[in-house]
């Protein structure tokens, strides 16, 4: 590349459109947020506390996806004469097992139900047998809530202590770590979101898939810092902007195609699997597609958004003239050099350097430049 000739992979102009990426982030955030306070999360026992109850069968009754479903829906009916105290969750296992949750508050009461439950089953399935029957006490509960939320944020902030540790040879390790973070906060929000939406039961296997979902995305995210490290390095002479768009060009087909392979997987999981399996293939698949957007369109272009408004912030802030120190031999000096304050040039011409007072623009305080007096000749005893 020669010049300003633009090569074939930046005809492309990523960052020229960071508002529209930034826009549609926020907007489906702001999806996400609606449905955390209009819907709510459907949470499990896991949180709540409850019972499990389960029965099996001496021989496959359901061997397809919709028979199933067929079978869950006709227990599900069955036990609405019960008149339970809460609605029940029914999933059907490997064909022969059927699995009941119940919300209940103290193990006397799920003994209660589990006699009724097991009563009703066995008039309409004759062969069914009692397999076993679980209790999860609510103080459990609110301890696992606990833990997955703290878990989840230290999660996100060791994250973001890491980036900024691995990219603080930049001289703005902190830019990097913010547009990480923001990148995690946006696909945790939009999947949480998305569960809160479409009533997807909250269990630890969906704690799992929070952070499954966030170590992906910080994986594509880490790669494309990577190259930006590369790039600027490499092509000194180019500005950020051009090196962050050409680095996101270089990383995108990548990052699709990782993604798109392991989201391949997923519909298959999705189309062949059980009913047990297919809210966390779903989660999965959608935090997957989330986390590509954001590492592409959200992390590297809001790093240059945020370089730009750091720089206009000190530019505007009074700032002490020093002298610049000339760079020793061999001195390793940030790449990204964040402005600070305004540096006075060295003197380069003998005339500057015999002693005479160097030119400075108006306004600008020059400081001088500190010498070593002479030293005094003792003189010698005859």
């Amino acid at each position: 590349m020669q010049g300003t000739t633009m090569a074939p992979t930046e005809r492309i102009d990523l960052v020229g459109k960071t508002r529209l990426w930034l826009g549609i982030a926020v907007a489906v955030m702001v999806i996400g947020f609606l449905g955390l306070t209009v819907r709510g999360l459907n949470l499990g026992l896991d949180f709540t506390g409850g019972a499990l109850y389960q029965f099996r069968f001496p021989q496959k009754v359901a061997t397809t996806t919709r028979e199933e479903v067929r079978l869950a829906g006709e227990v599900r009916s069955l036990l609405r004469q019960l008149r339970l105290p809460s609605e029940p969750v029914i999933q059907v296992a490997e064909g022969d097992t059927l699995l009941i949750r119940l919300k209940l508050q103290s193990e006397r009461e799920s003994e209660r139900w589990r006699k009724s439950i097991a009563q009703a089953l066995k008039k309409r399935y004759p062969n069914i047998e009692e397999a076993t029957a679980e209790f999860i006490g609510s103080t459990i509960g609110s301890e696992l809530t606990a833990a997955a939320v703290w878990g989840t944020i230290l999660g996100l902030l060791g994250i973001s202590a890491w980036i900024w540790l691995r990219y603080q040879i930049l001289g703005a390790g902190w830019l990097f770590a913010l547009g990480a973070l923001f990148a995690l906060a946006h696909d945790v929000l939009v999947l949480v979101g998305f569960v809160a939406w479409a009533q997807i039961e909250v269990n630890s296997a969906f704690i799992a898939a929070l952070l499954t979902v966030a170590g992906y995305s910080v994986q594509d995210t880490v790669i494309i810092y990577d190259r930006i490290r590369e790039n600027l390095r490499l092509r000194q002479g180019w500005s950020l902007e051009r090196v962050v768009n050409f680095s996101l060009l270089e990383t995108m087909a990548r990052s699709i195609n990782t993604s798109l392979t392991t989201a391949l997987s997923l519909i298959v999981i999705l189309l062949v699997g059980g009913v047990a399996v297919k809210p966390l293939a779903l989660s999965l698949l959608f935090g997957i597609v989330s986390g590509t957007y954001s590492s592409i369109f959200i992390a590297a272009p809001l790093v240059l958004v945020l370089q730009k408004w750091w720089a206009k912030r000190q530019a505007e802030r009074p700032q002490p003239v020093r002298v610049a120190r000339p760079t020793i031999a061999g001195e390793r000096r940030p790449i990204l050099q964040l402005p600070t304050e305004r540096t006075a040039p060295l003197p380069s011409s003998p005339s500057q350097e015999s002693g005479e007072e160097a030119k400075a623009p108006t306004g600008t305080i020059l400081r001088p430049t500190p010498t070593t007096p002479p030293r005094r000749r003792r003189k010698r005893r005859r």
